[in-house]
């Protein structure tokens, strides 16, 4: 790689911006938006799905808790528990909507637990199940992923009952890296 010498008044302001970035941390930085196909996905599948969603979450967390799931009171203390944490994300790990909002928030140097409930919604045992069906009855919403920052569901990638956007909604208003600190998060 061939690397030509900056003109000084280059080097100064690249040094200058550097140390800005450096010292101010994410905040400076512009965080990119979620991808495009995503957030144009988001738009269509979410509410074609959600009103299944909300009938099939309870209905799957009834079956599959027949071998044994938790009692609602166990789930419920242990999503408590977990939103103690300054951000939390509930995800499948094979769902590109969770993996791209994974992506974002470690973009952000943020502090993150992330609790994996399963392969896919459709692959839970009987406690990812119960838990899926509690955020949803919790939130109002039936989409992966659940984001959480400072206790407060801010929604998915790109979706969240109140509207916002989540946290592609959070990135455009520039507020995910003022949460984030109120949240202690960063």
């Amino acid at each position: 790689l061939l690397q030509l010498p900056l003109p000084r008044q280059h080097r100064t302001m690249a040094a200058t911006h550097a140390l800005i970035l450096f010292v101010a941390g994410a905040s400076a930085a512009k965080l990119a938006p979620p991808n495009p196909l995503l957030r144009a996905a988001s738009t269509v599948v979410t509410p074609l799905l959600t009103p299944l969603m909300k009938i099939e979450a309870p209905l799957q967390a009834a079956v599959t808790g027949i071998a044994g799931a938790p009692t609602a009171e166990e789930v419920q203390a242990e999503i408590a528990a977990t939103l103690r944490n300054p951000c939390v994300v509930y995800t499948y790990t094979f769902s590109p909507f969770c993996t791209e909002a994974k992506g974002l928030l470690e973009k952000t140097g943020a502090k993150v637990t992330t609790v994996e409930l399963g392969a896919e919604w459709f692959l839970l045992g009987a406690k990812g199940s119960a838990i899926r069906a509690k955020l949803g009855e919790m939130t109002g919403q039936t989409s992966f992923p659940h984001v959480f920052i400072g206790g407060e569901h801010v929604g998915g990638l790109c979706s969240s009952p109140n509207g916002d956007g989540g946290l592609n909604g959070l990135i455009e208003r520039d507020e995910l890296i003022t949460k984030l600190k109120k949240a202690r998060a960063l």
